[in-house]
């Protein structure tokens, strides 16, 4: 059975305490929120729940809270929210993000760091070696690994640490801003010029990721920001068992629209309706007050956003060096007009010249620069092109991973911004699923409250009808929750 736990604590200055979600199998869906005020720190609350999904007889996702105790403490350090999504074709992968979150938290609080940045990308180190030096002291953990995504909560704003698939979001104003970068096979290709957005599915295969947790003893770690936090802002941290099936446009309207709880029940609910082909875990954190940070350059984010081919995407062929070829042929052309054809050796070997010098510039912009490269991408850098197609060939995971939208795609952090207003169209496809739902309680005689189900269903209609899609989208998400825990139930049990 899906174990559903809700509580609320309102504490004041109380005791640090910290989640983590690890068990060996975690069968059943766990969510939790909590409240924390202190003088003169934000005012967050926070709701984290993970399931094994409809395919899958073990959860390999982790995650871990860690809320500060007091006002230094966040000073210092800042709230902690981790992510790790152990990996399905690698040695026991569950083994492998239970030891993410149980190592990088203490590293995090306990180490003495300069900055917020710093002390997140020592911990990651550390939660790192942890796992290498576990596979190599056991042969039968050899080869381990796990995402890892880690957002801070601090005095100088929203810091966060990055390696793998697994995302962080910020909802802010009607719209979703994708904070990290995927490493995997298809967003590396694009980043290198050698694919596009609209047709990076057709050459690359999407469940290939570049980077890791845990293989090698050294790993190149992202780490993104300082963001502006206001209230009203949502975070998002998820692993790829969710996105593979809800789309980033759904993800923002829904964690717009109801607090962290129901809104992380209704994404685990809605992927596991989409046939759950993998672990999903979500952390869902909503700002209500915050201390004044640093106003961020905002992305503007185009009315039909598209892919812009004259974006300077780092390893993009440059037009600069055919530019000044061309010139420079032309030049040589004139020359030889006007010195004769006896003398035309000596623009000719002006051009050859030229062509020699364009073609150097030519592989020098297309080849780049790795430490430019790393700085216009905020990473560590990225895998080889021979890593890459290596992996390419031989492939990492075994899990879906969904194609990369037709939007906007930025140099920069965020490097995706999608409206995410609600829609009239996805409300309807809520009204679906629960209507599908139905159907299928009905057909198998499920145990479940059909009048309130039906009335739910006049409630959101009739919100509908008063432009209060909040309220739509509210009645919608708990008469879906009603008929999943009778599928959970049902389904787990067997």
């Amino acid at each position: 059975m899906a174990g559903l736990m809700c509580q609320q604590l309102y504490t004041v200055q109380q005791s640090t305490r910290m989640l983590t979600s690890h068990d060996s199998v975690k069968r059943s869906a766990t969510d939790f929120i909590e409240y924390r005020l202190m003088p003169s720190a934000p005012a967050v609350q926070y709701a984290s729940r993970t399931d094994v999904g409809m395919r899958r007889s073990a959860n390999q996702d982790s995650l871990a809270v860690r809320l500060c105790s007091d006002y230094d403490e966040w000073h210092r350090c800042g709230h902690l929210f981790v992510v790790a999504d152990g990996m399905g074709g690698h040695a026991v992968g569950d083994l492998a993000s239970r030891i993410a979150i149980d190592t990088l938290p203490h590293a995090y609080f306990k180490r003495d760091a300069p900055s917020v940045p710093d002390r997140m990308r020592q911990a990651i180190f550390a939660a790192n070696k942890a796992i290498n030096d576990s596979g190599r002291e056991n042969r039968e953990f050899e080869g381990m690994g796990t995402t890892c995504s880690v957002l801070s909560l601090s005095e100088d704003g929203a810091i966060i640490g990055h390696v793998g698939d697994s995302r962080v979001y910020r909802v802010r104003r009607g719209r979703i801003e994708q904070l990290t970068f995927d490493h995997s096979l298809q967003w590396e290709m694009i980043r290198l010029g050698r694919a596009t957005i609209e047709n990076v599915e057709l050459f690359h295969p999407r469940n290939v990721i570049t980077r890791c947790l845990g293989p090698d003893p050294f790993v190149q770690v992202d780490v993104e920001g300082p963001f502006s936090v206001e209230g009203g802002d949502q975070f998002v941290l998820c692993s790829d068992g969710l996105t593979n099936h809800v789309t980033d446009v759904e993800i923002g309207q829904i964690v717009a629209s109801l607090p962290p709880a129901e809104s992380s029940r209704l994404l685990i609910n809605l992927a596991n309706c989409r046939g759950g082909t993998d672990n999903s875990t979500v952390v869902v954190v909503g700002i209500d007050t915050y201390p004044g940070t640093f106003e961020e350059q905002s992305v503007e984010l185009p009315e039909t956003p598209k892919l812009d081919r004259t974006m300077d995407i780092p390893g993009k062929p440059s037009p600069v060096p055919q530019i000044l070829l061309a010139a420079t042929a032309v030049l040589c052309l004139l020359a030889g007009i006007t010195l004769g054809v006896m003398e035309s050796f000596i623009p000719a070997a002006i051009l050859v010249a030229a062509s020699v010098l364009s073609w150097l510039i030519s592989r020098r912009m297309l080849s780049g620069n790795p430490k430019e490269t790393s700085d216009d991408f905020s990473t560590a850098g990225t895998a080889s092109i021979a890593n890459i197609d290596q992996m390419e060939s031989t492939g990492e995971r075994s899990s879906s991973r969904p194609s990369v939208p037709n939007t906007a795609f930025n140099p920069k952090s965020p490097y995706r911004v999608v409206n995410a207003t609600v829609s009239e169209a996805f409300l309807s496809c809520l009204a679906e699923v629960q209507s599908d739902l139905v159907q299928v309680a009905r057909e198998s005689a499920w145990d479940v409250d059909f009048e309130e189900l039906t009335t739910l269903g006049k409630q959101a209609v009739f919100a509908q009808q008063l432009r209060k899609p909040d309220q739509a989208m509210k009645s919608r998400a708990w008469a879906i929750d009603l008929l999943m825990r009778e599928m959970y139930q049902r389904s787990r049990t067997t």
